[in-house]
This record gives structure tokens, C-alpha cells and sequence, in this order.
């Protein structure tokens, strides 16, 4: 056999893998793989938290952006008649979104109650030991709101002109579409009653004809909130009315501050004051739901403290999950406080009453 011969014989046995080097090669694709799946999913879970974050800082601060507008231009005066109220709600029973479904919760999952004011499972705590308002918890469905406010509108009509007329801000646990087992999830809502209106029934169900007692029968019944500006948006707020979503609890603090720099506090003074009225009137209370005589405290804010926690989109699925018993484990509120952002902000009534 010639050399060259030869040459080309043993080229030809070189020109392929072996089996050995096959499966290496293969091994270390997997590992490869692997080891970039994992950076991938990492990447894929810091991108969804740092997401949900974002959208909940979003959603936190546009809340407190509005309504520290509004309160900054809360009308109050000395006349018997309630300006301002906040109410610590028991429930969802007695309002909420009129179109939709609030749902129950079951006693196997439900929301931790109050029987047990500060206790760690408890949802109501208006005192906690830091005294700091991003640590208060306030209650199975937060601070119901409700005020009367000259709000910047267009000067183009008398039914839109800025003038006094009453808002409130509550949230409602509401099903997220219409069918039969639909997700429940917290909102914040912002309702805002027409100053005026030349026709009926709009007319009757303006702030001016209603009057500016957010006590009175009109702001607090429970049958709906019909049109948009109506007077019953005020307790039942439309589904068009939402501010933000995830909002899992809202609460407000309100002080007087003297000329010296005194400061009182007005409202919460403890875990048994479920309610506040800006008013003269000391046994004013508020009809639905009925407030006994001293869970109530009165008085003339100069300052008030917002507070709104905001759960992540992780978050929110993880309490769904738990309150439809689908989830098991950590208790409602130690997922709420590990998978959500705090608020607050402190902001002066511009108001003299």
C-alpha cells in the first residue's frame, strides 16, 4: 500500500466524533442549559417583583396624590352639621361597589377580624406600640371617608364650576368580572358628588340640594349609586369610580395643632374609637353603620395623616389564593405586610373653621 494511500485512511478515521466525546459534548450542553435557565427564571422572578413593586408605588401614590388634594381643600364650618367623618368599618355589609359582587368571607379563611384590637391576627390596630401610622391596621375593610371639598374643576358651567361638593374614599373587595366564582381583589375608590345640576333628578342628588351633612340619609344609603355625581356614590361607589387597585387597607389620622405647635390627636384616640366628625354637633352619628355614642370622638382637624398599603400583583394572587382556601401556611396578614408597600403622607387642612 502506497503512503499516500495510507494518508487518506487514517484521515478518514479521524474525520467524526467519538461516542465518548458525543456524551461529554452533550453533558455539558445540559449544564449549560441549566445554569442559564436558572439566571433566566432568577432574572424572570427579580424583573416580576421589582414589576409589581413598581406598579404598587404607582398606584400608592396617585391615591395620595388625589387625596391630599382634596383634603387640603376640605370645607369645614361650625354650623351643627357634619363637614367631615371617618368611619372604621366593620365589614363589607354595608357598601361598597352597587354593580358588583363583594363576596363573603368564609370562616376558614376570612380576613382576620377585630375582637381582639392590636392582637397579632387582628386586622383593626389604631394604637400600635411605635405610635407610627405606617404600623395601625384599621379594620376588616378600612377608613370609610367622606368630606365636603371646593375641588379645582372647569369654570365653563354652573353643574362643573368649582364649588364645594361632598368625595369619599373607601375600599370595596370586589369580584373582578361577573362570573359565578370570580377573584376577589381590593380596591380604593374615589367618589365625587355633582356640586349642581339644572335638571331632575340630577338636581336632587347634587351636593347643594343634598346639603353639606355627610350624615345625612342621601350620602349613606345602601340602594346604589346610579348615575355618575349622584349623591349615593358616596356609600356604593360605581365601578367607574376606582382609584387603584390592591389596595388591602386605608386609614387616616387627623390632629389639632395649636398656634405653639401643640399637637392633639383627634382621631384614632385608641382601639375603641371607631369614628370622627368635624362637627358641633357632639351626638351626631353616623346612620349606616351605626356608631354607639363613645366609640365616637368630635373636633375641628388642622392636620391629617393618610395612609394606604398597597399590595404587589404577587401579592394580591397570594391573598386571593389564601381567602379561596386554595393556599395554606402563612397567616392573611403575614402575607399582606410581606408583600406590600406602606404610604403616608401628612398634610395641612387649609380650611378655618
Amino acid at each position: 500500500m502506497s503512503a499516500s494511500t495510507r494518508a487518506g485512511e487514517y484521515g478518514a478515521s479521524r474525520s467524526g466524533f467519538t461516542l465518548v466525546e458525543l456524551l461529554a459534548a452533550s453533558a455539558i450542553t445540559v449544564v449549560v442549559a441549566g445554569i442559564m435557565l436558572a439566571v433566566l427564571t432568577h432574572v424572570s422572578r427579580t424583573w416580576a417583583r421589582a414589576s409589581g413593586g413598581l406598579t404598587a408605588m404607582q398606584q400608592g401614590e396617585q391615591a395620595l396624590d388625589l387625596l391630599a388634594r382634596d383634603m387640603q381643600a376640605a370645607v369645614l364650618c361650625r354650623d351643627g352639621r357634619v363637614w367631615l367623618a371617618a368611619t372604621i368599618q366593620p365589614d363589607q355589609s354595608g357598601g361598597g361597589d352597587a354593580g358588583g359582587t363583594l363576596g363573603a368571607w368564609s370562616p376558614a379563611v376570612r380576613k382576620p377580624g377585630w375582637a381582639s384590637p392590636g392582637a397579632a391576627n387582628s386586622s383593626l390596630d389604631l394604637e400600635p406600640a411605635t405610635g407610627r401610622i405606617e404600623e395601625c391596621r384599621f379594620g376588616m375593610a378600612g377608613v370609610w371617608l367622606r368630606f365636603a371639598a371646593d375641588v379645582p374643576d372647569r369654570n365653563d358651567t354652573i353643574s362643573s364650576i368649582s364649588a364645594p361638593r361632598v368625595v369619599s374614599y373607601q375600599i370595596v373587595r370586589r369580584a373582578v368580572s361577573a362570573g359565578a366564582g370570580s377573584t376577589q381583589r381590593y380596591a380604593l375608590f374615589r367618589s365625587e358628588v355633582r356640586p349642581y345640576a339644572d335638571d331632575s333628578p340630577a338636581r336632587e342628588r347634587s351636593s347643594w340640594s343634598v346639603g353639606f351633612d355627610v350624615f345625612a340619609a342621601a350620602y349613606n344609603g345602601t340602594t346604589g349609586g346610579g348615575n355618575p355625581g349622584d349623591a349615593g356614590t358616596v356609600r356604593r361607589p360605581r365601578r367607574d369610580l376606582l382609584l387603584a387597585n390592591e389596595v388591602i387597607d386605608f386609614g387616616v389620622r387627623f390632629h389639632w395643632v395649636a398656634a405653639d405647635g401643640t399637637r392633639r390627636t383627634l382621631f384614632p384616640t385608641g382601639n375603641g374609637n371607631l369614628g370622627f366628625a368635624a362637627t358641633t354637633d357632639t351626638t351626631a352619628r353616623p346612620p349606616n353603620p351605626t356608631v354607639q355614642a363613645g366609640a365616637m370622638s368630635y373636633g375641628f382637624p388642622t392636620e391629617a395623616e393618610l395612609f394606604v398599603r398597597v399590595l404587589t400583583e404577587g401579592g394580591a394572587r397570594q391573598i386571593a389564593a389564601f381567602e379561596a382556601g386554595q393556599l395554606t401556611g402563612p397567616s392573611w396578614w403575614a402575607i399582606a405586610t410581606t408583600h406590600s408597600v406602606v404610604f403616608t403622607r401628612r398634610v395641612s387642612l387649609e380650611a378655618s373653621p
